[in-house]
């Protein structure tokens, strides 16, 4: 399957964190734009270390970015993948808003909830962003029964989604607005 706009991709069936991965290799100089995507992970993580559910049928993937911008403007990144994956969920037919700084929200009927949320670690100095790992969790078809204020996007629709279709949109939506805000 072709992804548009990335460079290389590691697709595991299981691991820890697609992040903790994606750091090691953005340490070792993985190349721009290097996916690293799980079917399942044992201790996914969201901003200030919450754990987050990644169970079987979601889609789980991080991003390693090697921007060519100040620090300064990592929070536009961050916003900039919150609002591609809530422009990506709208058009399977939900209801869906940013709850800055990283979450999305997701409603059909009276079902709402949190769909996704997304996590952003960089390194360099007040200067230069060496690489940018931005992680995503979207909630697909996964169980998502006893996580306080979860939704899947099968919850909401009645219907099952193929996570490969879900991030070839996403990819497809955030290339070109990747590309506006990092002309290189």
């Amino acid at each position: 399957m072709h992804l548009p706009g990335i460079s290389q991709v590691l697709r595991l069936e299981e691991t820890d964190s697609t992040q903790t991965v994606a750091r090691f290799l953005a340490e070792q100089g993985a190349p721009d734009r290097t996916l690293v995507w799980a079917e399942l992970q044992t201790a996914g993580r969201g901003r200030l270390r919450r754990c987050w559910q990644s169970r079987r049928g979601g889609l789980y993937f991080s991003l390693i970015l090697r921007p060519d911008f100040a620090p300064t403007r990592l929070t536009e990144l961050n916003l900039l993948a919150a609002q591609t994956v809530a422009e990506t969920l709208a058009g399977a037919g939900v209801a869906t808003e940013v709850k800055p700084p990283n979450d999305v929200m997701a409603a059909q009927g009276r079902k709402r909830g949190k769909i996704c949320g997304i996590l952003a670690e960089a390194a360099g100095n007040d200067r230069r962003v060496e690489w940018l790992i931005l992680g995503v969790g979207i909630n697909l078809n996964n169980p998502v029964q006893g996580v306080k204020g979860a939704v899947s996007l099968q919850g909401l629709t009645g219907r099952c989604w193929e996570p490969a279709d879900v991030l070839k949109h996403f990819l497809e939506r955030f290339r070109p607005a990747y590309a506006r805000l990092n002309p290189a």
